[in-house]
Order: C-alpha cells, then structure tokens, then sequence
C-alpha cells in the first residue's frame, strides 16, 4: 500500500529505520542511495516507475512483489455541444434489462447536481457496449433526460423514446443528393470543429485541385480570394462532392457504417467513392470534368420539381414536344423534368395555376436531357482511363435501378448518369425490398 500512495502522490517517502548508512556497502560506486529524505516521484514518458517489495517471513518464507505504475489514463471526453437535444442511447441484453438500465439511469442522474446531458450522450454512445434491445432518448437537460428515462423504464410512451431491436431498426443506406442541395456557408462550423472532417475535405481538394485549378476548401471555408464564384455549376459540384464524402467519413468515425449506397445525379460520383468502386481521385475528376463540361451550357435550360406520379407529368408534358422531358422519378409521385428554359417557366407557372405543386429547381442548364448530347463525346474521351474497382459496399445504381458489383461504373456509365433519367424511385424500391430501412442523407 505505501508504494501504491507512493505511485500516486509522485513522492517517494524517506526511509524510517536506516538513518546511517551501513559502512559494509560501497556507496559511492553501487550507484544506490538511502532515502533519507522525501523526494519527487514524477511521471517519466521514458521510464516506467517500478518499486520492489519484498517480505522475510520468520518461518523462512519470502515474498517478493514489484509495483508498476498504471498506463497513463486519458481525461475523459468532454462533449462540446452549442446547445439543443442529444440522444441517450441505452440498450440491454433484452426488454427487461433496457428498461432496468434505464431506471438506473433515472435514479442516478435525478440525485447528482451538474450532470451535462451532452457527456451523458458520449459516454453512452462511445463508452458502453451495446446490446441487442435499444433505445434512444433526447434530451435537452437533466429534468427531461430523467423524464424520458422514466417512460422508457416503466414501458410508457414518451415523445422523446425511439425504441427498437437490431433486427427491426435494419440495414444503413448512405444517400447522396445531387445539385441543388447546396448552400453558401455549408460545411464552415464542421471545418472548425471536426478534425475527420476537415481531414477529409483537405483530401479533396487535393484531389480536386489538378482539374479545377482553385481550392475547394477554401471555397467552403468562405476565404477570401482569387476562387471562382459559388454559384457556378463548375464550382457547387465539386463542393457538394467535397461535402459528400467528408460528411461519410465524419458519419463513420461516429460509428455509423452503411451497408449499401445511393445517390441521385451527380451524387452517384460521391456513393462511388464511398462504396470503394472509384479513387478519390477518378470521383475528383468525374465531377471536376463533368461540371467544366455542363458549364458551357449553362443559361440555356432549366429544371423543376412536379409532386406529381410520372405517367401524369408526362401527359402534363406532352404539348411541350422536346422542349421538355423527364429527368428524374424520385419516388411513385415525384418528378423532376427538364428542358428549355422559357418551357421550364410556362410549365410550372402552368401547373401552379391549377393547383399543382411545381417549383423550379436552382440549375441554369437541362441536366438528363438532349442538351446535354453534344457533351458526351468529349466526355467519353476524357474518361476513357478510369478503371473502377470492385465495390466495397453495395451501390445500388439510378441509372439503372440494379445493384452494381462496382466494375461497370466506368467511363461509359458515367456519360449514362449525365444524359438518360434519375430512376432515384427504383433503387429505392430495390433498397427496401432487401432490407433498408435507415437511409441517411
């Protein structure tokens, strides 16, 4: 025990019973000194501090310890949270445990004073082992965090508990959005604040910078400069690319890895990457190239939104002739056309007349339409090296609405991903019909 307060204190004691050196030992050669004085035991990041016990027993039996200094422990993790509700996640081996840890939990955090919700949450998220029945539950405070635990121990419904089983809560789709999810300032707090994600963005542009000549970062980060306007189709690709793949690798460090991938449009470049079928430098210059290329048709189309099932916008484009075509079904009522820029505003304000929710879409050009076939050669050319790999993770394809093993999304495809329709609607019936239920975007 005295070696163990000794490791402790950092101080190592004098010695009680041995005030004279004994004249037998040659001191000042055997390098070893009596303690006759208290001294500083400090931590050594070079040296381990060890200690000998030993113990002579008068029945001729001897014990021989040596005490080791623990490994350095690291402060716990403080959560840095700006405010608002964070999920508790709390689980057991079954019903019965998860409702018995809860209480628990109620119990201890309704009799400490200062408790912070947000150190709660990482500890119980990171720290803990995570059975099989879960449950989460989002708090703002200690009184509601106590309230919702109290629910969930008892089995009643509460607003603020999401209960379920690994089997029910289902499979991970990482999904990815296409142009006109972006807007000025994303991404500025997490370059700050997050370390993975900041990584990451950094990465891309690197990767990026070859075909673009700017820097993507500094264009998220809002730095001023000789970078090209946000607003440009050959700039907010690249952007929502960047953000893309720095949000997946943010969102698995976290814990939370997909088992399948999907994207909509030009998110497909960013799925590729994450599902392992395309370097981070083949999705760089897909999208780098891509957007160039589309920059030349820019102010010549348009695109819009109708709420509206496909069978019933094609006849709502039928008058319109080739001025107009689908570019994408996102679900069975949700449609995206594209064409002329004059046809794109008679049609929504058209459809608004009569009550139909259409909208135009922030896009100057006719993404999945014929404008775009006097790219695709040059295209084509340019992406006639890429060799893409066999997908880690699946990616399930809206050009064609099947899963790919990875090894087709070559050059061709992605000339296929430019011109013909988003089936966004497809894929996701496919997702579902195997299993996907969680799908974050």
């Amino acid at each position: 025990m005295k070696m163990v307060l000794a490791l402790q204190n950092e101080t190592l004691p004098r010695t009680l019973h041995a005030q004279e050196p004994s004249p037998l030992i040659d001191w000042g050669t055997s390098g070893l000194q009596l303690l006759q004085n208290a001294r500083p035991w400090e931590r050594d990041e070079n040296r381990v501090r060890r200690a000998g016990v030993s113990s002579f027993g008068l029945s001729g039996t001897n014990a021989h310890v040596i005490v080791e200094e623990p490994p350095v422990v690291e402060e716990a993790e403080v959560a840095e949270v700006s405010g608002g509700a964070v999920p508790v996640v709390v689980s057991g081996r079954d019903e019965t445990a998860l409702r018995e840890q809860a209480g628990r939990w109620a119990s201890w955090i309704s009799r400490g004073e200062g408790v912070r919700v947000a150190d709660v949450a990482v500890t119980a998220a990171r720290h803990r082992s995570h059975f099989e029945s879960r449950a989460s539950v989002v708090a703002s405070d200690a009184a509601g965090l106590v309230e919702a635990l109290e629910a969930l121990a008892e089995g009643r419904a509460h607003d603020a508990v999401v209960t379920g089983s690994a089997e029910r809560r289902g499979k991970v789709v990482f999904v990815y959005p296409g142009q006109g999810s972006q807007w000025v300032g994303m991404g500025r707090e997490l370059l700050e604040s997050s370390e993975v994600f900041a990584q990451t963005v950094n990465a891309c542009d690197a990767a990026l910078r070859p075909f673009t000549g700017w820097s993507v970062r500094e264009v998220l980060a809002g730095e001023e400069g000789e970078n090209p306007p946000f607003d440009r189709v050959d700039v907010v690709q690249p952007a929502l690319f960047a953000m893309g793949v720095a949000l997946s690798a943010l969102w698995r460090s976290l814990g939370v890895e997909p088992t399948a991938v999907v994207g909509h449009s030009q998110g497909e470049v960013v799925a590729a990457v994450v599902s392992g079928a395309l370097t981070l430098e083949q999705g760089a210059q897909i999208v780098a190239q891509r957007s160039k290329a589309v920059l030349a048709c820019a102010g010549q189309g348009g695109m819009a939104l109708i709420e509206r099932p496909v069978a019933v916008v094609e006849e709502f484009l039928a008058p319109y002739g080739d001025a107009l075509s689908v570019a994408a079904v996102n679900t069975a009522g949700s449609t995206i056309i594209s064409g002329e820029a004059d046809a794109i505003e008679r049609i929504v304000a058209e459809l608004q007349e009569k009550e139909v929710y259409a909208r135009k879409i922030n896009v100057d050009y006719a993404s999945h339409n014929a404008q775009m076939d006097p790219l695709l050669p040059a295209l084509a050319k340019s992406f006639e090296d890429l060799a893409p790999h066999r997908a880690d993770l699946a990616f399930y394809s809206t050009v064609t609405g099947d899963v790919s093993d990875g090894t087709d999304l070559d050059g061709t495809y992605w000339c296929r991903n430019l011109r013909e329709p988003v089936r966004l609607d497809r894929a996701l019936n496919r997702l579902l019909d195997d299993g996907h239920t969680v799908f974050v975007e």
